[in-house]
This record gives structure tokens, sequence and C-alpha cells, in this order.
């Protein structure tokens, strides 16, 4: 597909994003590509999916795409890249990636796209953002490194020499252009001029506090039925725009200290389902909370392996029982367990055979920096004992507990024992 075709067909489909598709489609389809790019914006600025179509549009390139949220080893983004590109070989150091991406090297221009490169400052003692932006230099090929983040590159400077990349910007859509972007997004294409009335009293309200397009579209689509209540009733016409208005504002005002929280019908469930976790982080999660609301001297008749031969309760007469002992527990709070419980529990959890390994423990560290854990303090570190308290929620672990089809109330102490 020649440029400018491809450039037309890319604006059709994503629009409001002009300067940025013309930009990235002439460096992409040169024959020799810059060995570092930087795109950069606020979050729901199209960036992900402008670069996604338009590496895709280029027949002649062959790219990785990486979600470095995914990634918590050099070693597990090395592999991802080279699966990509049709390698499945071990690599376990920068050596054995540049030699592989020389090995699978065919002279087709090479681009590695890195999603949230911001979370890469964290690997490695952050050695690892220089050596990746080096690969072109360390391996001689036409490879470009391309970082997508949502902060500037001077905040990943880190202490040595990276090269300087070619920013590419993705500015917030302005309010004209958010409308438009929602009212492509109209539930009753028959009420369109309705719709775009009703979005201008959304903005009109959420605007100020809140640019994030996937959130506004979420705030739309929350309240449209709420909006058409009074009219679908005939109580309100639907030209009486004052009355509609007057009608819709309290509920606006309310979620309006909502924005990015959600409300507690769907805080739990949406935020367990959609929470971006590897497979074994959310065990993690699961074996925290048990540990946190089990008594230890339980831990034995809990997860002995040989749950055939436990006995089973009459659920009937002691159901409403057992709810109240498990609320009764909650409101307690969470309790201090050791690191070696958290790890019998994990390991008695988990169906399939895990390995002991430096990941396992880097997922621990990870889930204290997202405030999911907390550490108990640093007196015992110098025991050699660290200590946890798990600060997820029911709702929030029962939601993950669903996602990976693990039974929760099977291993509470207050449901089963």
């Amino acid at each position: 597909m020649e440029n400018n075709s491809i450039k037309v067909t890319l604006k059709a489909e994503i629009p409001h994003r002009d300067q940025q598709i013309d930009i990235l489609v002439d460096i992409l389809e040169t024959s020799t590509l810059p060995p570092f790019l930087y795109v950069y914006g606020h979050t729901s600025t199209g960036k992900s999916l402008v670069v996604q179509q338009v590496i895709q549009s280029i027949e002649n390139i062959q790219y990785a795409a990486i979600q470095c949220i995914e990634c918590l080893s050099p070693r597990f983004l090395y592999e991802s890249i080279l699966e990509q590109l049709g390698c499945e070989d071990r690599c376990d150091s920068a050596n054995d990636f540049t030699r592989h991406l020389k090995q699978i090297y065919v002279g087709r221009p090479i681009c590695i796209v890195l999603d949230k490169a911001e979370r890469l400052r964290d690997l490695n003692d952050g050695m690892l953002i220089p050596t990746l932006t080096k690969i072109p230099e360390y391996t001689g090929l036409n490879i470009c490194i391309m970082f997508i983040s949502e902060i500037p590159f001077e905040k990943f400077r880190c202490g040595t020499g990276s090269l300087d990349p070619i920013h590419i910007f993705f500015p917030q859509y302005s309010k004209e252009e958010i409308l438009d972007l929602l009212m492509k997004e109209c539930p009753q294409p028959e009420n369109a001029s309705l719709y775009q009335t009703y979005l201008s009293m959304i903005l009109g309200v959420f605007l100020v506090a809140c640019r994030d397009y996937c959130e506004l579209r979420y705030i739309a689509s929350r309240h449209w039925d709420s909006f058409m209540e009074p009219i679908n009733s005939g109580e309100i016409d639907r030209t009486q725009s004052v009355k509609l208005w007057r009608h819709l504002e309290p509920k606006l005002r309310s979620s309006l200290n909502q924005v990015y929280v959600r409300g507690p019908d769907t805080c739990g469930t949406q935020i367990g389902l959609k929470m971006e976790l590897p497979f074994f982080s959310k065990f993690l999660i699961i074996a925290a909370y048990l540990a946190s609301y089990n008594p230890a001297r339980y831990d034995r008749r809990l997860f002995v392996k040989a749950k055939e031969g436990r006995k089973n309760k009459d659920k009937g007469l002691k159901s409403l029982k057992k709810q109240k002992l498990h609320n009764a527990a909650r409101l307690m709070g969470p309790k201090v367990f050791p690191i070696d419980r958290l790890m019998a529990i994990f390991y008695s959890i988990v169906e399939e055979r895990v390995t002991p390994s430096l990941n396992i423990f880097v997922q621990i560290s990870t889930l204290v920096s997202l405030k999911l854990l907390t550490h108990t303090g640093s007196a015992a570190m110098f025991q050699g004992v660290p200590k946890y308290r798990c600060n997820a929620g029911y709702d929030l672990v029962r939601s993950l507990a669903r996602t990976v089809n693990f039974e929760l109330g099977r291993y509470l102490y207050d449901t089963t024992v």
C-alpha cells in the first residue's frame, strides 16, 4: 500500500490524529528505521491504537508489541519479543538477545514496540532502558526501538547515557474532538440530536475534572438510560432541555466524586475482572487474603492436598451463621502473616506445579508497589522473616478468584470450619 493511501485510510479510521499518523507513516516507511522513537502523551489519547494500526498497515515491516506491565524481569521481556519474532529459544541476557536477533533477521526492518515503557525503569536497577535503546547499535541491524509512555522522556534518565529519541507527542483531545468521538458511540442513531444535547450536559459537568476519553465514554453510557427515563415515560418532552438538565444534574454531580473510581455496584467486580495482573499474581493475592483472614492453626485442615476426604457440612442450616462470622472477621481487618506462610498457601492452591523462582518474589514486590500488599515494617527484615498484610478487599479477591476458576469460599475459615 502506498504512503498516501495508508495515511488516507488511517485518518478515516482514527479521527483527530492526522499529524501523528503522518509522522509515524513517514518514519516507518523509510528504508532505514531510526534506532529509537518515543511516543508519549496523556492516557486515552490514541497512542497505542495509532502505533498499532500504522505498523500493521506497512507490509514490509516485522514487529513485536509488548505490554511492559506484564514483564516482571528482563528475561521475560527478551523472550516475549523473540517469541513474537519467531524465535522460541531461551534468552537469559542482553548478549543472548542480540545474538538471537541476528540469527532471525531476514533483511526486513524490525520494530520493537514497548507499551507502558515507564514500567521498565524498575527492572534491572534501571539499566534495562539504556540497554534496549542501544540494541540497534549492538546488532548493526535495521531495528527501531519504540517506547510508548504517559510521562516525558526526561523521567527515564538513569545515570548512564542512552540515545536521544525522536519524540512524537499525542496531545489531549479538545472538547469538540471528544464530543465528535462520543457521538460515534450514539446508542440510538435516530436520537442523534438528542444524544448530542445529552453529551453537552455530560461534558459541561465532567470535562473540567476529567479529559480521559475512555472515562467520559463510560460516564455517558452509564447515565443515558436515566436521561431517557422521563422522556420514555412522557413526563418530560425531548425538546425541554432545561427540565431534562434539572432531572439529570443531581445524578451527574453525585458521579463527579466517583470519576475513575466507579460506584460501589461495579468497583469490586470491574476492577477484579479488568485488572492487568499476571496469572500467578492473582493467586498470590488470593493466598495473601486467605493468610490475612484465616487463623494459622487451621491451615493444615484447609489446605491439605487430600481435600476429597473432607466431610461436607450442612450448608443449609449454618450458611447464615457462617456468613455472619465471615463478615465479623472482615470487620476486624486483615492480620499480618510471614512470607513463608504466604508461599505455603500459594503452592497449595495453585493447581499446576510451580517451581520456586525469582519471578514469584518479584511479583510479590510488584503487588506491594500496587498497594495490594503492605510490608509491615523493617524490623522483621532484620530477622530474615518478611511479613505482609493483604490490602485487597473481599469483593476484589472474589472477582480475581473467579477469573482463575478458584473457589474462594471453600478455603475461608469462617465458611468451612
